[in-house]
């Protein structure tokens, strides 16, 4: 009885190990097969996120089509995912330049990411840009850019690939936000507008969709802290991010077949291309 007494906590942890490992792997093969073979682009491809999301999804097998405005930065990490992933398993990433506050070129742009694969099932929304100062020292021809890159850039993109998935009555469309685009703090008036008007128009749009069977989501989360290093081949952990909100966990988000339940909470001024 007392050898018995001595093995059960042992044995009980040991069981649970099992359980949990089972669990994790049958996680991992249905968010693995829920990629397989879908045509994902993601703007911003070469920010921190952007780079773990391709990661993401160039491991579960998604056809990607990258887009950045560096075409040097997009090469760099085609380089690195194709030197980390089995190429009998993957498919060879397609690279777009885009620059999403260019809002006469978008329309040629998605036409162009068309033509990669004819469809698109999955549309990543992360490209951003952001802008620090106070009010009466931001011009109105910054407020201009920043409504263009964080709002009219995605809505634009999104218009023109909307009818290839409206054809399809199938598709996903997500949009990277911020929590801005909930809440205001001081300094920050031109960049939340943007993120505020981005989100009453993909939540909108979530509800006109619905009788199509497209989802649209929408994550906003808080700082991300990122490192925006380019990746060497195979070594992802040098520069992809590496912590960032719960609330925006990559894993979280691609788990069952990949559909986000959509959030119900949720001097003159210096201008960075990344996520807060």
């Amino acid at each position: 009885m007392g050898i018995l007494a001595v093995l059960a906590l042992p044995l009980l942890l040991f069981g649970i190990s099992g359980i949990i490992y089972i669990y994790q792997t049958v996680r991992w093969l249905l968010s693995k097969s829920a990629v397989q073979n879908k045509v994902v682009v993601i703007t911003d491809a070469t920010s921190g996120l952007g780079k773990e999301c391709s990661r993401v999804f160039h491991a579960g097998g998604a056809r990607l089509v990258l887009c950045g405005r560096t075409w040097e930065k997009l090469e760099t990490l085609y380089d690195a995912l194709i030197n980390v992933a089995d190429p009998s398993m993957t498919y060879a990433p397609k690279l777009i330049f885009l620059d999403i506050s260019d809002i006469n070129c978008i329309r040629d742009v998605a036409k162009e990411i068309l033509n990669c694969y004819g469809c698109v099932d999955i549309l990543i929304n992360n490209a951003s840009m952001k802008v620090k100062g106070a009010v009466q020292s931001i011009s109105l021809e910054l407020d201009k850019k920043i409504m263009d890159a964080n709002y009219f850039g995605p809505i634009t993109l999104t218009k023109a690939i909307l009818p290839n998935m409206i054809s399809r009555r199938t598709g996903q469309i997500v949009l990277i936000n911020s929590i801005q685009g909930k809440i205001g703090i001081p300094f920050r008036a031109a960049y939340a507008a943007s993120k505020h008007a981005a989100v009453g128009f993909f939540d909108c749009l979530r509800a006109e969709m619905e009788e199509f069977d497209i989802s649209v989501s929408t994550v906003n989360p808080t700082f991300i802290c990122s490192y925006h290093r380019q990746p060497a081949p195979g070594n992802w952990e040098a520069s992809i991010w590496k912590s960032l909100a719960p609330l925006c966990s990559i894993h979280s988000l691609f788990q069952k077949g990949c559909v986000w339940p959509a959030p119900r909470g949720g001097g003159g001024g210096s201008l960075a291309h990344s996520k807060q």
